[in-house]
């Protein structure tokens, strides 16, 4: 058989579907064993599967528009009034965007304890979730 054959018939080794990445993301945060996270997303159901979907889906849409943008207009912006060398000035405007972009981090927050099976019952959705750490202060959004 060809090298070509065998690999056309070989099953793919990597899949990368949604509820792969949750079953990884259910390891990382409760450190348990593939099985175990497997069983606990059947046990969650399908209603529970894209919960918290919310939050990435507008933090990175809304961040890498704003930080590309910005580091532009940022760019130009003081390449135009400040007499520094480009590298200086690209360098500046990298960290400015980068420090708006941080303003985002709450949704990351947010979109982990939506996912978090042990707050299921706590939030049905992103604003409850964010209406409950309101009340914690500023820190809890970091």
């Amino acid at each position: 058989m060809l090298d070509s054959e065998a690999h056309e018939k070989r099953p793919p080794i990597l899949t990368s579907s949604k509820q792969d990445i949750k079953i990884l993301f259910r390891q990382q945060l409760c450190g348990i064993k593939t099985h175990d996270a497997v069983l606990q997303l059947r046990r969650d159901g399908f209603r529970n599967l894209y919960r918290g979907i919310l939050p990435p889906l507008m933090q990175k849409t809304t961040t890498l528009a704003l930080m590309f943008g910005l580091y532009e207009d940022l760019s130009c912006l003081l390449q135009k009034h400040v007499s520094a060398p480009e590298f200086a000035t690209r360098g500046m405007a990298a960290v400015l965007a980068g420090t708006i972009e941080a303003i985002f981090t709450p949704l990351e927050r947010v979109q982990t304890l939506l996912q978090d099976h042990k707050h299921h019952d706590k939030f049905t959705n992103t604003y409850q979730a964010f209406r409950a750490l309101k009340c914690h202060g500023i820190g809890e959004y970091y």
